[in-house]
């Protein structure tokens, strides 16, 4: 009989690894594609001929297609295994990613964008799933694995793209041709069981307590600061701050520069100390970047450093909170608190590039980030701050192990 992916990630550390880097691939594909559309965006808006405030839509319906399929993929992965819902929304994924770079009207580029959405947001809850409960001892240093490849994907897009611009069909291509990949190998490592636990009738109604309202409100309210960032930040750098073409693209390719130096120790740290320090340390550099980004004057320099200390920050929090997530539920419930608290997040990256949509323009560039950008990066501090887990890291891995085998 087969080994589960739980019993792969107990007995061997080199198996863990590469259920661990089947598990985290996935990552390098989104946020290739998420990289790829915050630089190239200003360039489908003319291409397309659409007003500014479209770039909110837009981020806004990709966000909601994440949103809606979060929680679905968090209760697929509790419920099923997570072989075939995470490589069929890589497929869906990897199609309408394509599509993207081909839509020439605004209900096609809105549509491609919505249902990779859907794809990001089954993927997404069920990947991370399988990184923080393959081994729940090592579920920070596997969860920020996610981070790490995301980097990688964040940091490569704008030097793939800037050959080709203002043509940037081929880019998008090329992020399809790479989810294809994704999902072949992911379906191929995969066990099919992932744990031999009695699955949960209603594990959403498990993942929902007293202990996970706090990473949902503040994942709530990231979601406002980083989907304005990733869909305005290069019109910000262009339009507002003057950077050239080159300099935006440096400057974009750079949230991804953290995540690749710091994610695994942030996760290796968050195992042994416990996540809400880490977590702290995350949304405090998002809070500290976005306010200066905001307000700092033209200089190349410090906008590398800046960008890289959001993205570091970015890395840390969007991963380790759900994670965090996982510590505050029983075992058959992890998925689905890992895409409640997506979902919201997600709920937030719809409300809040609408809002700053419906308020910006150029003059109110500064004035917008500090209502929808800075304000709920500040909030997300402080709720952080109040969290509270139910037990010690490692209590709660001893625990969900004894559960899973």
């Amino acid at each position: 009989m087969s080994l589960t992916a739980r019993e792969i990630g107990i007995k061997s550390r080199l198996g863990l690894f590469v259920i661990f880097v089947a598990g985290a691939l996935p990552a390098l594909i989104v946020d290739f594609d998420g990289s790829a559309y915050t630089y190239a965006a200003p360039y489908i808006i003319s291409n397309v001929h659409l007003p500014l405030y479209f770039l909110g839509i837009l981020i806004s319906g990709y966000a909601a297609g994440i949103a809606i399929f979060s929680l679905i993929g968090g209760f697929l992965f509790d419920r099923f295994s997570p072989k075939i819902t995470v490589t069929v929304s890589i497929l869906i994924f990897s199609i309408f990613t394509i599509a993207t770079g081909y839509s020439t009207t605004a209900i096609e580029v809105l549509l491609s964008r919505l249902i990779v959405g859907f794809g990001v947001g089954m993927f997404q809850a069920s990947s991370i799933g399988v990184l923080g409960d393959a081994n729940p001892e090592f579920r920070g240093s596997g969860t920020m694995l996610w981070g790490v490849l995301a980097g990688v994907g964040t940091t490569a897009a704008p030097y793939i793209f800037l050959p080709f611009l203002p043509d940037y069909h081929l880019p998008f291509l090329i992020s399809g041709v790479l989810g294809f990949i994704v999902a072949i190998i992911f379906f191929m490592i995969i066990p099919s069981v992932f744990k031999k636990e009695t699955k949960a009738k209603n594990p959403l109604k498990l993942a929902l307590n007293k202990y996970t309202i706090f990473p949902i409100l503040a994942m709530f309210f990231f979601g406002f600061t980083l989907l304005n960032m990733l869909g305005y930040y290069s019109e910000f750098l262009l339009t507002i701050i003057k950077f050239s073409s080159a300099e935006g693209a440096v400057l974009i390719s750079m949230l991804g520069v953290g995540g690749i130096i710091f994610g695994l120790p942030a996760g290796f740290a968050s195992d042994k100390i416990g996540r809400k320090p880490i977590l702290v340390i995350g949304i405090l550099l998002v809070f500290i970047a976005i306010v200066t980004i905001t307000y700092a004057p033209k200089n190349y320099i410090a906008f590398i450093f800046l960008t890289i200390m959001f993205g570091t920050g970015w890395s840390i929090f969007s991963v380790l909170t759900p994670a965090s997530g996982q510590d505050m539920v029983k075992d058959e419930a992890v998925g689905s608190a890992s895409g409640a608290i997506l979902m919201f997040f997600n709920i937030g990256g719809i409300i809040g590039p609408l809002l700053l949509a419906s308020y910006i323009t150029v003059t109110t560039f500064r004035s917008g980030m500090l209502y929808f950008m800075i304000i709920p990066a500040a909030i997300a501090l402080i709720i952080t701050l109040f969290m509270k887990f139910p037990k010690s890291t490692k209590e709660v891995a001893k625990e969900q192990i004894k559960e899973g085998l």
